[in-house]
């Protein structure tokens, strides 16, 4: 083995580990604000429960709240971002933009696990209201990354009418379709990936003229 591939193997044991302690040091947040409310759990509180010290909770993230938003919405890959503005991957608008917000919300390598991290986080959003903005102003502002992107791709404005509300209605889709997934061990990314063309064409009908 050369020391390159040896250095890459090294850099990718720490990349999992850090992806480890992210997602631990989020489920502890999540777990205890709802065993004790929100209120009455401290950042120090979540660091100890993992094991953590502090600052390592501070390396990973800004505050106690950004801890129990966790990482939906997350960032859309710039790269794949660019490919999209660009036309790409397959030329088609829909399922080219369909692929990008599937890439973005979805782990489907672990679909039971989101399953269960989305249903604690509606819990805690349920329980802990002053919360519901923050998610809120996350999805305004990745609608916005959507609506630019699509604007690119189109040529118009990113503030004009048919990127933004592009770009509202597909995150809408999306949101809805995840409601609507079972999660199971045959829900792969081919079944995810037509369900939510089949709720635009669906979209598409509700509004078509008649």
């Amino acid at each position: 083995m050369t020391e390159d591939r040896r250095e890459e193997e090294r850099m990718g044991l720490r990349e999992r580990k850090k992806m480890a302690t992210r997602r631990a040091l989020r489920e502890a947040a999540v777990r205890l604000a709802l065993e004790h409310g929100l209120e009455n759990v401290t950042v120090e509180d979540v660091a100890a429960d993992v094991g953590v010290s502090t600052r390592t909770f501070f390396n990973y993230f800004g505050t106690k709240e950004e801890a129990l938003l966790g990482e939906l919405p997350g960032t859309l890959d710039e790269e794949a971002t660019r490919e999209f503005a660009a036309g790409g991957p397959t030329g088609d608008f829909t399922d080219d933009l369909i692929g990008l917000l599937i890439a973005f919300l979805l782990d489907t390598e672990d679909l039971p696990r989101q399953r269960e991290e989305m249903r604690l986080r509606k819990l805690l959003m349920d329980r802990e209201p002053q919360l519901v903005p923050g998610v809120l102003a996350r999805f305004h502002d990745m609608e916005q990354v959507v609506a630019r992107a699509i604007a690119e791709r189109t040529g118009e404005p990113p503030e004009s009418d048919r990127p933004q509300l592009a770009a509202v209605t597909a995150m809408a889709v999306m949101r809805h379709t995840m409601r609507q997934l079972r999660y199971s061990e045959g829900e792969d990314a081919a079944r995810i990936r037509a369900r939510v063309r089949t709720a635009f064409r669906v979209l598409g009908e509700v509004y078509a003229p008649r």
